[in-house]
């Protein structure tokens, strides 16, 4: 990494320093004429060993959020950075509520109540299972979905089941999350459910303080973290046992995200809040900080020391040591996106499919610049979504017309 790379992971000068000079609208002149730095070349010497690190990190779209993490951080280093073409396209009902998953060269997409599963060479549809409404999770070559009373898992090639186990607590059940390579788990009701991937075993339970969110975030070997309506949010480990507890001041708005020591959290009151990890036991742990996003449903991304968040319609980018502004960037109609990161590039939707340099000077003050920009017929929603050098998006394409397309 050179020099001024690293510059982007430090957090430099005060608080009026970072926010100077940091709007950067589409037609605004502050920061026109700014380019890009030289994105590094692709490809990583080495992954990530998905059995030291969070599952998905070795960089497959393996979950919700890319990773067991939610970080939207992809580690192969693969990645488009001189603009897309068109691979494929398939018509998709509208420009959705959920995001695709990519892994193992299929494409999973949940529509009408469904699970419909794509090649992701071509975009042939492979299979289809009715009845899921939550995003999968792929898992050492095994399809695990949440159903309406428990977690069934399904054959890759034919989307057959292979197992279903049937939860016994009342309430929702929320999206399948990986605890490493080892550990099933979700959220049904009020409870934490942990479960052999091999048959559905359930390993053990934790009682939640109020009905659990969508969307859980693992803390690498220590567990997962998990967050209730009421904004209570638990670090829970093995056997279920909680060792950090936070409440928050307001209810979450969107799915938790972690690194190895911390938690993000967005919530209805604007503000996201970082949550320090290993202060607690079953009293009330440390915030690390808090910092103004906006209102934060689609997940946050979190990678090179920086917190990515979209709200209203801009993109900001807030230091994760210090929860300071870096800088902001405006990218139009952005309700149903959020950002991702490889190979020093931020992708995100809105009015158009964005890619930006963080930080083109190496200040962490001077960034975004522009990479490129793709523009549909309307507007860029869940995702986007990275393998394999290949960028997913769900876009208006014409109008009232929506399409899961595959870029490269």
């Amino acid at each position: 990494m050179t020099p001024s790379r690293r510059a982007f992971l430090a957090v430099v000068g005060s608080g009026s320093a970072l926010l100077a000079g940091c709007s950067q609208f589409p037609g605004d002149d502050s920061g026109a004429s700014l380019e890009p730095s030289e994105p590094p070349e692709s490809g990583v010497d080495e992954a990530p060993d998905p059995r030291n690190d969070v599952h998905g990190a070795d960089g497959s779209w393996s979950s919700f959020g890319c990773n067991a993490a939610n970080t939207r951080a992809v580690g192969d280093g693969e990645a488009p950075v001189d603009g897309v073409s068109e691979r494929w396209r398939v018509p998709v009902a509208e420009v959705g509520f959920t995001e695709p998953i990519v892994a193992d060269e299929r494409v999973y997409f949940v529509e009408n109540r469904g699970l419909r599963v794509f090649d992701a060479d071509d975009g042939s549809e492979l299979w289809t299972v009715e009845d899921v409404e939550k995003p999968p999770l792929l898992l050492e070559g095994t399809v695990y979905v949440a159903t309406y009373e428990g977690v069934s898992a399904l054959d890759i090639d034919t989307g057959n089941e292979i197992w279903s186990r049937e939860l016994d607590a009342p309430g929702s059940v929320t999206a399948p999350a990986a605890i490493g390579t080892h550990t099933v788990s979700c959220g049904i009701g009020e409870r934490v459910v942990a479960l052999d991937p091999e048959d559905g075993t359930e390993r053990w339970h934790r009682d939640a303080f109020g009905q659990l969110l969508d969307h859980p975030a693992a803390l690498g070997v220590r567990g997962v973290a998990v967050a209730t309506e009421a904004g209570m949010v638990d670090a829970v480990g093995e056997r279920g046992v909680a060792h950090d507890r936070w409440e928050l001041p307001a209810r979450p708005s969107g799915p938790l995200t972690a690194d190895t020591d911390t938690v993000y959290v967005p919530c209805d009151d604007g503000e996201t809040y970082a949550l320090a990890v290993g202060d607690g036991g079953d009293t009330v742990s440390k915030t690390a900080w808090s910092a103004e996003t906006g209102h934060v449903s689609t997940g946050l991304a979190v990678a090179d020391d920086v917190v990515l968040a979209v709200a209203g319609n801009t993109l900001r980018a807030i230091d994760a040591d210090s929860g300071q502004r870096r800088w902001e960037f405006g990218v139009g109609d952005s309700s149903r996106t959020a950002p991702i990161v490889s190979r020093e590039t931020v992708f995100v939707g809105g009015d158009r499919l964005w890619a930006l340099d963080p930080a083109p000077t190496g200040d962490p003050s001077d960034g975004p610049a522009v990479r490129f920009e793709r523009e549909f017929e309307g507007s860029v929603g869940r995702g986007p979504v990275l393998d394999d050098g290949v960028l997913y998006v769900v876009a208006e394409v014409d109008d009232g017309e929506a399409a899961l397309l595959a870029l490269e």
